[in-house]
C-alpha cells in the first residue's frame, strides 16, 4: 500500500511540473560589463545562466526608405548703395590766361530689392541600416523566465 502511495505522489508532483514549464522573475541589472542580474536579494545571474531577447540588447536592423523632407524656403532682400561725387578738371593748351574747365559730376546710384527666394527638398530612399538601443543599463528593471528545473533564464523585457 505504501508504494502505491507513493507513485501516486510522485504522478502528482510531475503532473505540477509539466503544468507549470517555467517560473517567472523579477531582476534588478547590477552590472553591464559583465552584465550581472540580481534576482530575489541573494542570487545574482551572470552571462553563462542568461539568455537574451531582442528586447534587451542593441541589434542592427535593414530599413527601406521612401519619403522626401519638408519644403524649406528662404526669402530675402538684397541691396546695394553706391554714393560718390566724381570732379573732372580740364585745362585748355595752349592756356595764355590760365583758364580752367571745371566740370562737376555729382552721382547717387542705388542698387534695391533684388529679390531672393530659395525653395529646396530632399529625397530619401533606398535600403539603410539603422541600430536599435534596446541594451541593458544599470539599475533597469527586468522580466526574467527561469526554465523548471533548469539554470537557464531568459530576459524577456524591461519594466517601465
Amino acid at each position: 500500500m505504501a508504494d502505491i502511495i507513493e507513485v501516486i505522489k510522485k504522478a502528482s508532483m510531475e503532473a505540477e511540473e509539466q503544468s507549470s514549464p517555467a517560473n517567472i522573475l523579477y531582476g534588478t541589472v547590477i552590472s553591464v560589463n559583465p552584465i550581472q542580474i540580481q534576482v530575489e536579494q541573494k542570487m545574482v545571474l551572470t552571462k553563462e545562466f542568461l539568455i537574451f531577447t531582442k528586447n534587451v540588447i542593441d541589434y542592427d536592423v535593414q530599413i527601406s526608405l521612401d519619403w522626401n523632407t519638408s519644403n524649406e524656403s528662404i526669402n530675402d532682400t538684397h541691396t546695394h548703395n553706391l554714393e560718390g561725387n566724381m570732379q573732372v578738371i580740364s585745362t585748355i593748351e595752349p592756356n595764355d590766361n590760365n583758364q580752367e574747365i571745371i566740370n562737376e559730376i555729382t552721382s547717387n546710384l542705388s542698387i534695391q530689392n533684388a529679390n531672393i527666394n530659395i525653395e529646396h527638398s530632399h529625397k530619401v530612399n533606398g535600403t539603410k541600416i539603422i541600430t536599435i538601443h534596446n541594451g541593458l543599463k544599470q539599475n533597469d528593471k527586468v522580466i526574467l523566465l527561469q526554465q523548471r528545473g533548469g539554470q537557464k533564464f531568459v530576459v524577456l523585457d524591461k519594466i517601465y
